[in-house]
């Protein structure tokens, strides 16, 4: 009896820096060649404002003198996976100067952050931390030359008194939660979701991205409570890879471009749309759906759409024809705003099934933008399916198994060999591909850009993510969507949700 199984490995892709040079990791790149929007013709400065206490700005910009001259790699076996920060001045990976002018801080006054903290309900510390960060970003957004990006610098105080908080788990949680464990995370996070949500949300109106830092970036004696500790991610990572995370996610905010996905000369141009459905805010009424939409540069533009409805077999979420069409239609028209013209192919994800009304409404938008070929991938969060490697390493990420003419696992967590290790904490579960329509994409194509999509992360500059962009963005969307009122649009740009 043969089998129909077929077992691959998909060699890691390659990103395009400046000058088109290539490399499969993001600070490699940048040191070898710059972002890919680097030009020799003009000297970028990128404008930083910083908001918080006293103690938390002083902090902030000695560690940012500090990273000027640059950042030691820790000692390691594995320096591939640990590189030094080169520096954050014009000669750095970035190739522009990080400014902050005392003239863009804003301080938030002891007092009122001793008010805050000492508030019993919860629902009411979170509006004043809000309230207190959007004043001062107020301020800057409305001055005479406002900073391209604000950095709100928490202080210990304001963290402790929204990530300590705990909420009863909810039993019919929905498959972003999934993401969390993906990334050993935990899952009872949410109050301080939505004090990240709900500061994010406010601050759309100004049009300057913002980026929350916690202390234990910038500073390694900071100290959190021992619950804190635990679930801070930023405190095992080491001093220069905080510092590539961070500078990097400045320099996307800012608008520029550090790096993206290699086309071939005989590939179409191709765009991601990644469908997903949040609650709503106090999970009272019914999901609601937005869309991701990515290029292969990392232009990324989100869109809010409708409600959707429940499949009344196995309760998965879906849209009535009318709104996948709207929502695909809307996306579209967005990105032709900002491109002058369609892309040849669209790919869509969505971690739910595509219901047979969905298709008939998705059909229908690429047919009326005239595109001529489309892929709907369904990326469930659990694969039912692993793969053992010998001796004690997880499978080589990129490591795929075709399982029939629809079906494929791919590890995008995994060994990787040029970090010479696992670098992840957990067991990794690949992602399940069911392609439910499949034009002219063979599945090299489908696995390799799926691949490459997960190095499309700007808050993140080691290549092994295990979602693609278009998945891993919709709970940063979600998170934030839902404080959004209903008559209020969105704005499309994706750096203001990242």
């Amino acid at each position: 009896m043969s089998s129909s199984f077929s077992l691959q490995h998909i060699h890691e892709p390659l990103l395009e820096f400046g000058g088109g040079g290539r490399h499969p990791d993001m600070r490699f790149g940048l040191i070898d060649n710059g972002p890919v929007d680097f030009s020799t013709d003009r000297t970028r400065t990128v404008r930083l404002g910083i908001v918080g206490s006293a103690r938390t700005i002083e902090g902030l910009r000695r560690w940012f003198e500090r990273c000027e001259g640059g950042i030691p790699a820790k000692e390691t076996k594995q320096p591939n996976l640990f590189p030094a920060f080169p520096g954050s001045g014009i000669g750095g990976p970035f190739r522009c100067w990080f400014e902050v002018d005392a003239r863009d801080e804003r301080t938030i006054s002891a007092p009122r952050l001793a008010r805050i903290s000492r508030e019993e309900r919860n629902d009411v510390a979170i509006r004043l931390g809000v309230e207190a960060f959007v004043e001062e970003i107020q301020g800057l957004a409305e001055s005479e030359k406002p900073p391209e990006t604000i950095v709100c610098a928490l202080p210990v105080e304001l963290i402790e008194r929204v990530k300590n908080l705990r909420r009863e788990p909810d039993p019919a949680a929905s498959a972003e939660e999934d993401a969390k464990e993906e990334e050993g995370k935990e899952a009872d996070e949410g109050l301080y979701e939505d004090f990240r949500g709900a500061l994010k949300a406010a601050t759309l109106r100004y049009r300057i991205p913002i980026q929350i830092v916690w202390p234990t970036t910038y500073d390694n004696d900071a100290v959190l409570r021992r619950k804190l500790a635990k679930l801070s991610e930023r405190t095992v990572q080491d001093e220069a890879t905080r510092a590539w995370n961070l500078f990097g996610a400045l320099y996307y905010k800012a608008g520029g471009t550090p790096w993206r996905m290699v086309r071939g000369a005989r590939d179409y141009s191709a765009t991601y749309l990644g469908i997903s459905f949040y609650e709503e805010l106090g999970r009272t009424a019914l999901q609601t759906s937005s869309a991701q939409l990515f290029d292969e540069r990392g232009e990324g533009l989100i869109l809010k759409g409708g409600r959707p409805l429940r499949d009344k077999a196995d309760r998965q979420p879906y849209l009535s024809a009318e709104d996948a069409h709207a929502l695909v239609r809307n996306a579209l028209a967005t990105y032709r705003r900002e491109h002058l013209n369609h892309p040849a192919r669209l790919v869509i994800h969505k971690s739910s099934r595509f219901h047979p009304a969905e298709i008939e409404g998705l059909d229908q938008a690429v047919e009326d933008a005239g595109i001529g070929s489309a892929d709907y991938i369904w990326l469930p969060r659990r694969s039912t399916v692993r793969l053992v490697r010998d001796w004690d390493y997880p499978p080589l990420r990129g490591t795929a198994l075709r399982l029939d003419e629809d079906t494929a696992i791919l590890y995008t967590r995994g060994s990787v060999d040029f970090y010479r290790t696992y670098p992840g904490k957990y067991v990794p579960n690949p992602l399940t591909l069911r392609a439910q329509r499949r034009d002219a994409s063979t599945w090299d194509t489908l696995l390799r850009e799926t691949l490459a999509l997960t190095k499309m992360n700007w808050n993140n500059t080691q290549f092994d993510g295990g979602l693609p962009i278009t998945m891993r963005a919709a709970r940063q969307v979600g998170e934030i969507l839902k404080h959004v009122p209903e008559d209020v649009p969105p704005d499309p740009r994706y750096r203001f949700y990242m």
